[in-house]
Formats: structure tokens, C-alpha cells, sequence
């Protein structure tokens, strides 16, 4: 769905903060009554620092508090290898651990539906999603679509 922004719509198993991209990956890795929760949102809130600026705040704080004489003492000795490393863990923190919650303008949408042993096998039998997920599916994008407004 193009809007303003490209809104995203991610789907996991309802107490799990585990999230998985599409919704076949879901069944695929699903059991017999699962609760499953479609999270539709279209933006991340950020994480607080960005890898670099972790660097400098500890420069910062180090100087600043006596611990070093210099006061760039990290950003000397990081390479810039380590910091991409540190900005996707960043990235990952940003993206899936706000709270437990991804969020849509401050709040969480979700879309709760059971899964049954029945879609399962009809899956795993065809690798399609049976007709009663692709209306949920249906009513999740239409609901979003929405919510975007």
C-alpha cells in the first residue's frame, strides 16, 4: 500500500514479540491454535542515539569525568566497520523492541485471528493460504489502508 510513507504490514504470534515478514512465513511455522496478530504500521520510533552518536556521547562522558585526557578516545580507536555493527544492532533494536510493541504513530493496531489445523494442512498440501485467511488478509489491508488516512 503506497502512501505518504510505504505502510508495512508484519504478522506474529499473539504474547510473542517474535514478527515474521509475510503472512506464509507465519503459517508455515504455525500450530494448531495459534493466535495470530497482524501489526500494521508506518513508521518506526527511532532509537535514541545513532551509532556514531554513542561514540561521542561516551567520548563525552569519559572526558568530562576524568577517565581519559582526550576527548575523542573512541572515535580514534572505532573502526568503521564496528560502528555499521552497531547501527544495525541499533536498527533491530528500533525496529522490534519499543516497548514490545512496533508502533504506528504512537500506537499498536492489531488483528487477531485463529489459526486452525485445517489451514495449516491446506497450506502445507498446496503452499496457498486457504480462502478464510485471504479474507482476513482482505479485511487487515483494508482496515490499514484506513488507519493511513
Amino acid at each position: 500500500m503506497e502512501r505518504n510513507r510505504q505502510t508495512v504490514i508484519l504478522f506474529r504470534t499473539k504474547n510473542t514479540n517474535y514478527t515474521y515478514d509475510t503472512l506464509y512465513d507465519y503459517v508455515f511455522d504455525s500450530e494448531d491454535g495459534n493466535i495470530l496478530e497482524a501489526v500494521e504500521f508506518d513508521g518506526f520510533t527511532k532509537f535514541p542515539l545513532s551509532a556514531t552518536g554513542i561514540i561521542d556521547e561516551a567520548d563525552r562522558y569519559l572526558y568530562e569525568e576524568g577517565y581519559i585526557d582526550e576527548d575523542d578516545y573512541y572515535t580514534g580507536r572505532v573502526t568503521l566497520e564496528e560502528i555499521e555493527v552497531l547501527q544495525k544492532v541499533l536498527d533491530l533494536i528500533a525496529k522490534y523492541h519499543n516497548n514490545g510493541n512496533i508502533l504506528i504513530n504512537g500506537r499498536t493496531v492489531h488483528i487477531p485471528i485463529a489459526i486452525r489445523q485445517e489451514d495449516i494442512d491446506y497450506f502445507n498440501e498446496t503452499k496457498e493460504l486457504s480462502n478464510r485467511l485471504k479474507e482476513w488478509l482482505s479485511e487487515v489491508k483494508k482496515i490499514s489502508q484506513n488507519l493511513s488516512r
